[in-house]
């Protein structure tokens, strides 16, 4: 049988909350939407990190936050670290990616894209409309900030161009991402009036929350946004989706042109979400709220297995890379932690993970108290600073912060995160035995269970049981030739 083509569609800081598959019933992401009646959405998934890099190096690497330890915006990971790109490439796969990269060593893209046009706008810092870290505006069609079409027709492109062998495209969307902007129609689709503000962008407690939020806030100038403000930033976040699924429509109408959608896999999904006014923040954080860890995930098998299902236990980002290698028969590398959930999907079993793990935060002392007189527009130092973790386990969410509050809540009964339990006596138990397990996850991050003693050399030189994940030249042959691996 001829191998199978993977697309992978990844919008940044897309809240999975704003999809009509997952709940929302005023966007109308119909192209989206079908995708998931197509294949199987994965209902509680997680990334590994609410930051962009660090997740996505998550992803492509099937490797935790804490072993990567890239921990901001800009990381990016050697692809020598074993990665679905150069799995894909290795078995005979043409690749392709269009948009943002935020994920490998800049120099070494050209050895990894076959076909590439690398585009990653920040924050549409330079805009000169981009003024707060809630600002929402209409964007120019022909400025150049303006490429979700073009992105997509480049990728359009590189399907009609395909040849006999199977390939690998990635187009990494820069919508919905903040600044809050998009062109005509979508500046206007939604009306501000219409829109209700979060809950919390009124009830959290502060005192309850860790101190990094409220410093936060005040960098970032929240006190000046007013609800017309961010009725404002919702509307045009809602058209940023909109615009994302119209070119998800184009590109899965090219497929069925080209008679491509019976031959290829489809992952979507989203790196992260987006705070939106919860807890009167927005961008993101080194938090863990659902609002930024809860993300998209949908799979679609071109022979219509998993047709219309919901996956609804527990996953995480790791997972994704190890199911689609397994659907296209390419080996899994021993460096990547994942499951993947293949067999579990066939046998109609989604009881999913016992836990789910979440990590964020640079190794820095988390900022106590806001600095007098500076500001930002998006969560740079010294917002990115303070690490933390978070484990779930069925409704409990606990996270824990290196030098800050913890927080404790239950998504049955308070689905917003709004009643922080970490210090309440009645939930002190659950706190003591969840704390000790996140402890055990974060402890064991490295581990990997590769069912043998001997580990592959020839094929993967560094055995990372014992080693970094990502070193270097003569350091690494140093270990090697320290270590007795008869």
């Amino acid at each position: 049988m001829d191998k199978y083509n993977l697309i992978i569609i990844t919008p940044d800081q897309m809240r999975a909350d704003y999809l009509g598959c997952y709940g929302h019933s005023t966007i109308g992401t119909k192209h989206i939407d079908a995708l998931a009646q197509n294949g199987v959405r994965f209902k509680n998934m997680y990334c590994a990190a609410p930051l962009c890099g660090p997740s996505r190096c998550s992803f492509a690497t099937s490797t935790y936050f804490s072993e990567h330890n890239h921990r901001n915006y800009w990381s990016t990971i050697s692809p020598s670290v074993p990665n679905i790109v150069t799995s894909l490439k290795q078995a005979g796969y043409r690749t392709g990616m269009f948009g943002k990269n935020h994920l490998f060593t800049y120099s070494e893209l050209p050895k990894l894209w076959d076909s590439l046009d690398e585009v990653c706008l920040g924050n549409y810092d330079g805009h000169p409309k981009y003024e707060h870290s809630y600002s929402s505006f209409t964007l120019e069609k022909d400025h150049p900030f303006n490429i979700t079409h073009k992105l997509t027709t480049e990728a359009i492109q590189f399907v009609e161009n395909s040849g006999e062998e199977p390939y690998f495209l990635w187009i990494n969307y820069q919508d919905p991402h903040p600044a809050f902007c998009c062109p005509g129609p979508y500046d206007t689709m939604f009306d501000p009036s219409e829109i209700e503000v979060p809950e919390s962008f009124y009830a959290y407690d502060s005192k309850s929350q860790p101190v990094k939020n409220e410093v936060f806030r005040v960098h970032s100038e929240m006190d000046q946004c007013t609800e017309d403000d961010l009725k404002k930033a919702i509307a045009h976040y809602m058209g940023q989706i909109r615009y994302v699924d119209d070119n998800v429509g184009r590109l899965c109408d090219a497929l069925k042109e080209n008679g491509q959608d019976k031959k290829t896999v489809i992952l979507f999904f989203s790196d992260h979400g987006e705070l939106l006014g919860d807890y009167r923040m927005t961008h993101k954080n080194p938090t863990f709220y659902e609002c930024l860890s809860h993300i998209p995930a949908i799979l679609v098998h071109p022979d219509g297995r998993w047709k219309n299902t919901v996956f609804g236990g527990l996953s995480e980002e790791v997972d994704m890379v190890p199911t689609l290698l397994e659907i296209l028969g390419v080996q899994i590398p021993p460096t990547m932690v994942g499951r993947s959930w293949v067999q579990a999907l066939d046998a109609g079993d989604d009881t999913g993970r016992d836990t789910i793990l979440c990590e964020a935060g640079g190794g820095c002392p988390t900022c106590q108290e806001p600095i007098e007189g500076f500001t930002i527009t998006a969560p740079h130092a010294p917002t990115s600073f303070g690490p933390g973790a978070m484990i779930r386990r069925g409704n409990l969410k606990l996270s824990v912060y290196a030098d800050d509050l913890g927080e404790l809540y239950d998504l049955e009964k308070d689905p917003h995160e709004l009643h922080n339990l970490y210090h309440d006596d009645s939930y002190r138990a659950v706190r003591d035995e969840m704390t000790l397990l996140l402890l055990k996850r974060v402890m064991s991050v490295k581990v990997r269970d590769i069912h043998k003693l001997d580990w592959d050399y020839p094929q993967y030189p560094y055995d990372v049981r014992f080693e970094p994940l990502e070193s270097f030249g003569a350091v690494l042959e140093d270990i090697r030739a320290s270590g007795d691996y008869s």
